[in-house]
């Protein structure tokens, strides 16, 4: 027998993704998660660019510290933008 539930909150989603319809919480929560995860990352690079460092592997630290800086830009970027409607 079908899960007629879960059918039926297939359709919501489907609606609501056809329709641009998601609520503004489940908006800030994936962006807020999102942003978190480039936290995490951002700081992995940032630790692997001075652990390069210290070990005198100066090119290796440049490359992973400009690419630190560049998702740090975009990071910025993304939190500074206009919200779409």
């Amino acid at each position: 027998m079908a899960d007629f539930q879960y059918r039926d909150k297939l359709r919501k989603i489907e609606q609501a993704a056809s329709t641009n319809e998601v609520p503004n919480s489940a908006k800030n929560f994936g962006l807020g998660c999102f942003t978190l995860g480039m936290l995490l990352f951002i700081g992995f690079l940032l630790f692997l660019a001075i652990s390069l460092f210290i070990h005198h592997i100066i090119i290796g630290s440049v490359i992973t510290f400009i690419v630190a800086a560049l998702f740090i830009f975009i990071l910025i970027k993304l939190l500074t933008a206009p919200k779409l409607p």
